[in-house]
């Protein structure tokens, strides 16, 4: 039995005729009435009647018809689904992130691809470095993004970008009128620091240390975007990363940071688990959107 012979069944009893329904299928009436003649000789029944240069469904062919309806009706189903995600017109994204570059670097992407393709689900997970790592390992996610390095057995990591930290500062501050702030410019200064613990704050604390400037460490915070909020109020400065920075833009006053303090930040992906079309499309609009702001 073939899934042909079943739509040649089902094209006649929707034209009423072969003659119809080979145009239907796209075939010549030949065609059409030499399937529906090799079926039922596979069958052993009649499905059809003959009469009169017409086809009339037998009761054995119309209970058989019931059942092979329901299996292309199946089949209808098995193509759309396979239509829908070939276009990305379904399907679900799962991206799991340190805190940072989720507030700083996905808005952006996740809104352009909800944009295009409206009926794909998107979640979102945020967790420490040793989250993200178990999660992706695990391949309970589809794709995380962490600042690198990372090696973890069963992940794969692609470099996504390398950036600059900047210098962030409450708005009018006397600091805002120089194009660039020295670790020397904030000596003494009230500083929003990140808690201890994080590779983002050694990397900063070790700056310092290295020239021997001493900052007023007066509040230490869970995250940069804290940080963010806490110098756009005023409190003090700080470093962030440069995404997080922007997305601060109206509050706070921005400059590049030296001496330079250099972030990698990676896309990671299960080993075990082969990139989606929707993981790929995903990967490439957020790529886009990097190189656009930073220079990838």
């Amino acid at each position: 039995m073939k899934l042909r012979q079943l739509e040649a069944i089902r094209a006649v009893m929707a034209s009423g005729t072969t003659t119809h329904a080979a145009e239907l299928m796209g075939l010549t009436q030949s065609a059409v009435s030499r399937l529906i003649t090799q079926l039922e000789d596979e069958l052993g029944l009649s499905v059809f009647d003959r009469r009169h240069g017409r086809l009339q469904i037998t009761p054995e062919g119309q209970h058989f018809y019931d059942i092979a309806r329901k299996v292309l009706d199946g089949i209808d189903q098995i193509n759309a689904t396979a239509r829908d995600i070939r276009t990305l017109q379904a399907g679900a994204l799962r991206i799991l992130s340190m805190p940072a570059l989720a507030y700083g670097l996905l808005p952006r992407t996740i809104s352009k691809i909800n944009a295009q393709y409206k009926q794909v689900k998107i979640s979102v997970g945020v967790g420490s470095r040793a989250e993200l790592e178990d999660g992706i390992a695990s391949a309970q996610y589809d794709v995380g993004i962490a600042t690198l390095p990372v090696d973890k057995q069963g992940i794969e990591v692609d470099t996504l970008c390398a950036v600059d930290c900047v210098a962030i500062l409450p708005a009018g501050h006397p600091l805002s009128s120089k194009k660039t702030i020295t670790a020397q410019d904030l000596a003494g200064l009230p500083f929003i620091s990140l808690s201890s613990g994080t590779l983002f704050r050694y990397r900063v604390d070790e700056v310092f240390a290295t020239l021997g400037i001493r900052r007023s460490l007066l509040v230490e915070v869970p995250s940069t975007i804290m940080v963010s909020e806490l110098v756009a109020s005023g409190i003090g400065v700080s470093i962030v990363h440069p995404f997080v920075a922007a997305a601060f833009r109206a509050n706070v006053v921005t400059r590049p940071f030296e001496p330079a303090i250099r972030f990698s930040y990676g896309l990671l992906f299960p080993a075990s688990q082969t990139k989606s079309l929707l993981t790929r499309t995903f990967v490439d609009a957020i790529r886009s959107d990097v190189a656009e702001t930073y220079g990838g």
